[in-house]
């Protein structure tokens, strides 16, 4: 019974399952970036570009009060974790709404294979974004969706860049649950 109880607990916990706050996109907003196959992707790349500084669509779209970053592992990642420095947190959410970072290559690749993840906060301590970030392959995935990260793989620079700011340990407060 125990075992039990501990895998749902984490699993919900891994998925946010109790404290999230997202501010997704609406139907009709949602609409705007489908695959339409008369456009097909130039189409869909035009769409994307055209919302690129579109607040409605920015990432978290809600002001962040905290950031998380874990390592992407079902069991007991959530409970380590590194919180960035307050003074930080704009350059991450720049990075995040740069397409620069992003490029338009192929996406397909599971959650389960990225290094790490990050929690974006409100105020409240909920959550209202999160980003996965596979480094070994280069592709991201957020949670809510953002143009500007384009289908999710990062640039040769946004990957050079972002894997400096983990790495950088002044960016970091400390290890906490």
């Amino acid at each position: 019974m125990i075992p039990t109880f501990l895998a749902l607990w984490g699993w919900l916990e891994y998925n946010d399952f109790f404290w999230t706050d997202y501010q997704e996109l609406t139907a009709r907003q949602q609409k705007i970036f489908e695959w339409n196959s008369k456009t097909g992707e130039a189409g869909l790349i035009h769409v994307f570009s055209s919302h690129f500084s579109d607040e409605h669509y920015a990432f978290p779209r809600q002001k962040v009060a905290r950031v998380k970053l874990f390592r992407n592992h079902l069991i007991g990642s959530t409970l380590a974790g590194r919180t960035l420095k307050t003074n930080k947190i704009d350059s991450l959410i720049k990075f995040c709404n740069n397409p620069g970072n992003f490029n338009w290559g192929e996406t397909t690749w599971g959650l389960n294979e990225s290094e790490y993840f990050l929690r974006f906060y409100n105020s409240s301590g909920k959550v209202i974004g999160k980003l996965y970030l596979c480094l070994d392959c280069g592709m991201t995935a957020s949670e809510p969706f953002c143009p500007a990260m384009k289908f999710g793989g990062l640039s040769s620079t946004g990957l050079e860049k972002i894997k400096r700011f983990i790495d950088d340990k002044g960016n970091w407060n400390t290890i906490s649950p």
